[in-house]
């Protein structure tokens, strides 16, 4: 088996005292055969492997010996696995030279053991002491030094890889270039040296996104014109397709005790991130929270403590992988994680108050920028990291650097003088005002991402809609707003906000009631919700008379005609009997009534001459 399992750290090269379990009974064996073929492969300065040929069975695993230099007595340091003829040790001092050897380790009572394989001389690689981990920003300059423990006898540097925009300069061990790509790029460092003894380490560089720039709201789709009826209920008109804000899609909320924080999320760069922060919100976890750690000049933390008597824990969900996408600089928001494990975040999130990039972003292979403050926000984040510190580690370990609105700070705890977070709610990106050129004839309110329109009189206007982003920039657009006497089929279906083009003909029925646009735009329903159990009502007539039919008929539109037809098959032909234009004085109308701007239609044969008939309305245009 070549994969190594024993890992024994060394850290001072004091022998580890390993005990061996053998069974208690007497069994005589032959001692097992030597292993040979010890071999060594200095990984790093501090990580070893040995190799070996296992030429025995049945053994009980192998004993490994060391010492440092060539002389003196080796120590025992520890056995590994039987069949197992590999191991890494990692502990190892830099540019130092040890012995090992090894022998086969017998499986009866008392225990024989094999003569050893070995020794083997390994001189240890230097350190490389500039970090293993660094954070660049694409389209930005960055430079980085390669350094070794002993920098004086270096000869040369080299790394098998480098992101795209970088190089080396063999020479000196300095990185330099302008990043061209987004990535992580991981290579092998070599240093050597003039005694014949290289540096061995790794460097890993990503390659970060700047912070995106801002971008005011576009106007996606203009609204279309639009008519209105005199005296018909306020029409509603989605805004919903006609604005975007092209860097902003999602949004969410904190009130605090200084002011309002507006996060802008980035879902593109951090999707899992972000969801995993919305979760806390939908769920209302981050209320009556507090902002428990403050450092001057670099970050303002919370998410993790109720701002209550115990500075309690918020409940965390499974923690999320790490998406290091964003570079960390001042106004951006990032998730806090435990040290050396980059996919620990949960619920704490810190607030960037300087540009903490070359810090943060080759720290713990990065810190996942997830959000920026929106608007005026971060001057409630400077103020909050003007106030006052304290230390309530009695009450609860984290809270070492607390920011608190009292000047001094109390002695003794007080929740209600922390930075409290009241409420987390997401929040559109996008909020709407609305004016109109001429109330007397329309008049015009926002309710969400709707407009809200009421004729009051005959006329013209002109509608300005804003929209205005998270960062207060605006865009607005102008729609042309006509009230009328009388409606038209293409009046009203411009104010029935439609899925589709398609949806708004005429003979369509997206609603699936069966009532085509035109029918319900004549009979006074609505296009989007089903109707059919509201249709013509047909009356059996009493006494042998014929039956009746009533249905309401929308007044003061034009452009249709409603015909009463009437057929003695409903396959054979339909003959009209009655039309709007018609008039309701008529010997097939027996009632009327109005009701808002429809009349209720009551229809009947004045002559049957058949044993049956059917009776339908046709609308067209």
């Amino acid at each position: 088996m070549n994969s190594p399992r024993l890992f024994c750290s060394l850290p001072s090269f004091a022998a580890l005292a390993l005990l061996l379990s053998f069974v208690p009974a007497t069994v005589m064996a032959a001692p097992p055969d030597a292993p040979t073929d010890l071999t060594f492969t200095a990984l790093a300065y501090n990580l070893i492997q040995l190799d070996w040929k296992d030429n025995s069975t049945g053994e009980a695993g192998f004993e490994i010996q060391y010492r440092i230099g060539t002389t003196g007595d080796f120590l025992h340091l520890g056995k590994t696995p039987a069949d197992e003829p590999t191991a890494s040790l990692n502990g190892t001092s830099g540019n130092t030279t040890y012995q090992f050897q090894i022998r086969a380790i017998g499986s009866g009572n008392p225990v024989e053991y094999s003569s050893f394989a070995g020794p083997v001389t390994v001189l240890t690689p230097y350190r490389v002491t500039s970090s293993d981990f660094r954070g660049a920003v694409l389209g930005q300059p960055f430079t980085f030094n390669l350094v070794s423990v002993n920098p004086a006898s270096v000869t040369g540097y080299s790394v098998s890889a480098l992101p795209p925009g970088l190089t080396l300069d063999p020479a000196t061990g300095v990185i330099t270039g302008t990043p061209s790509e987004l990535g992580k790029t991981t290579g092998n460092v070599i240093i050597t040296h003039s005694n014949g003894n290289p540096g061995l380490g790794r460097l890993t560089i990503r390659v970060f996104k700047p912070q995106p720039s801002l971008a005011a709201p576009v106007v996606a789709t203009p609204p279309a014109s639009i008519e209105l009826l005199l005296g018909a209920p306020p029409a509603t008109v989605s805004l919903e397709s006609s604005f975007t804000d092209p860097d902003v899609s999602k949004a969410a909320r904190l009130v605090t005790d200084l002011g309002n924080l507006d996060f802008a999320f980035y879902p593109e760069s951090a999707p899992k991130t972000v969801e995993n922060f919305l979760g806390y919100v939908s769920r209302g976890d981050f209320a009556n929270t507090m902002f428990h750690r403050s450092v001057k000049n670099f970050i303002v933390q919370g998410g993790a403590f109720r701002a209550d008597t115990t500075a309690s824990a918020v409940a965390t969900q499974a923690s999320v992988v790490n998406e290091p996408e964003i570079t960390n600089t001042r106004g951006t928001v990032a998730m806090a994680k435990l040290g050396g494990e980059p996919d620990s975040a949960t619920n704490q999130f810190f607030i960037n108050l300087s540009n903490n990039g070359a810090n943060l972003d080759s720290q713990n292979e990065g810190f996942t920028v997830f959000a920026r403050v929106a608007g005026n926000g971060m001057a409630v984040a400077d103020a909050i990291a003007a106030l006052p510190l304290k230390s309530y580690a009695a009450v609860n370990g984290a809270l070492t650097d607390t920011p608190v609105r009292a000047d001094p700070p109390p002695a003794v705890y007080d929740s209600s003088l922390l930075v409290r977070i009241s409420s987390a709610t997401s929040l559109d990106p996008l909020s709407f005002t609305a004016v109109s050129g001429a109330p007397a004839i329309v008049d015009c309110a926002v309710n969400g991402r709707n407009l809200i329109l009421t004729p009051v009189s005959i006329g013209e206007t002109l509608i300005t809609v804003t929209a205005k982003d998270l960062d207060e920039q605006t865009v607005q657009t102008i729609i042309p707003v006509k009230v009328n006497e009388t409606d038209t089929f293409s009046a009203w279906a411009t104010r029935q906000n439609f899925p589709s083009s398609a949806a708004a003909e005429a003979g369509a029925d997206p609603d699936g009631d069966g009532l085509a646009n035109l029918v319900e735009f004549a009979l006074g329903f609505g296009p989007m919700e089903s109707n059919a159990a509201g249709g013509p009502i047909l009356s059996p007539g009493g006494g042998g008379g014929s039956p009746a039919l009533s249905f309401n008929l929308r007044q003061n539109i034009t452009g249709i005609t409603v015909a009463l037809q009437t057929a003695a098959d409903p396959a054979g032909t339909w003959t009209d009997q009655w039309k709007s234009t018609d008039g309701f004085t008529h010997p097939w109308i027996t009632g009327t009534a109005v009701t808002g701007d429809a009349v209720t239609i009551t229809a009947k044969n004045p002559a049957p001459s058949g044993p049956r008939e059917f009776m339908r309305l046709k609308v067209s245009q």
